[in-house]
């Protein structure tokens, strides 16, 4: 019981901490930069994914308009929008006869990589953009993408995502949560492989494209399969992108479940992706990065129970009970309270994120993940 125990703290607490660390010492180490090649210049489709976002639309067609790269186009990859986005674009398209975009919707209402599927079919470009219709793209966004394509073997490339700045303690958390996250993305694909991407900013050649399950998505499933088949998933810090967080807990939730829609079928599926004796730091990266962190519910109730059997084992059991039976005490208070003070704020959001992994395991287990969702209206 011991070991199961200490192997369970263990393996909450590493992709927490102990992996952040270990990334900073390696990048202290290893010293490795990506190079950048302005003068790479393909021609590039802008995939703008879209499901009922009349709110959006124009400011998003408005903003990537403005970019600086020279040769693109751009295709609203419409999911059988039921409001006024179609109108909106074809408004917009109208008005603006100098650039190339056209309105590309598909049959029936099947999610998002569904869209994205049959946009990709209909694109001429070398390079495909892909955007979510609520990020705005700083204005040298594309140009910074492509100019990480220095080399065949790599086959995606992610920017960054900035959450607008907000004093709402969900945004706060999101922000503490998603810098941590970046910092260890750029380490990652500094020594050679980012483990996951990002949905509202990123990049792969066409040649390179594949289509996956519909329920899946794109941010996992490419940094994934470009490590597995020997090519390398970069992130450039600055190709940048600006999206509103959550601005409230049960929108922020709702998007956490829907991200781990799949976490069974990701950790059981691909198990050569553990294979470091081939695949070298992918597979360290991917092992501490991802899969530790799709068990990591699971292993926190793991560890309640058997603490509870070794409370009569020594001082230090007690001691951890202790802390864990407090911390579940001070998000319940936070959740009852919706206070704001960061003692009962950041309990809540992390094991609202716990409680998320377990959710979205149930929903796949009892078939209830789906490929389409309706939007959080706060990031709107």
């Amino acid at each position: 019981m011991k070991i199961i125990f200490w192997v369970s703290a263990f393996a909450i607490f590493y992709p927490m901490i102990g992996y952040p660390l270990t990334l900073l010492l390696l990048d202290k180490i290893i010293k490795r930069k990506n190079i950048k090649d302005y003068t790479y210049k393909p021609k590039v489709s802008v995939i703008i994914s879209a499901y009922n976002e009349e709110k959006v639309i124009e400011k998003k067609l408005n903003n990537i308009i403005k970019t600086d790269y020279p040769d693109f186009e751009v295709i609203i990859a419409n999911d059988a929008s039921n409001d006024r986005t179609v109108e909106l674009s074809e408004n917009f398209i109208k008005s603006h006869p100098n650039f190339d975009i056209r309105v590309n919707t598909v049959r029936n209402h099947l999610g998002k990589t569904n869209a994205q599927d049959e946009a990709v079919e209909v694109a001429k470009g070398e390079i495909l953009v892909f955007s979510d219709a609520n990020s705005i793209f700083k204005e040298d966004a594309i140009s910074e993408l492509v100019s990480y394509f220095t080399s065949d073997d790599i086959e995606y490339v992610c920017g960054s995502l900035i959450y607008k700045e907000d004093e709402t303690a969900s945004v706060v958390a999101e922000n503490t949560y998603w810098n941590m996250e970046l910092t260890m993305r750029k380490i990652e694909s500094n020594i050679k492989t980012i483990a996951a991407g990002n949905g509202a900013i990123y990049a792969c050649r066409k040649k390179d494209y594949r289509n996956y399950d519909l329920v899946s998505s794109h941010d996992y499933e490419m940094p994934l399969h470009a490590g597995l088949n020997g090519k390398r998933a970069l992130y450039n810090e600055d190709a940048l992108a600006f999206e509103k967080a959550g601005s409230t807990t049960s929108d922020e939730f709702k998007r956490k479940v829907r991200m781990q829609r799949r976490i069974l079928t990701n950790i059981r599926t691909n198990l050569r992706r553990l294979n470091i004796f081939k695949y070298g730091w992918f597979s360290f990266f991917h092992f501490n990065h991802k899969t530790l962190r799709f068990l990591q519910a699971f292993f926190h109730i793991v560890l309640f129970i058997s603490n509870i059997f070794l409370i009569r084992q020594g001082f230090i059991y007690k001691l951890i009970l202790l802390g864990q039976v407090a911390f579940l005490i001070l998000a319940i208070l936070g959740q009852v309270s919706k206070a704001k003070n960061k003692i009962v704020y950041f309990p809540r959001y992390y094991s609202m994120m716990m409680l998320a992994q377990i959710l979205g395991a149930k929903n796949e287990l009892t078939g209830k993940s789906k490929a389409t969702w309706e939007k959080a209206e706060s990031t709107r």
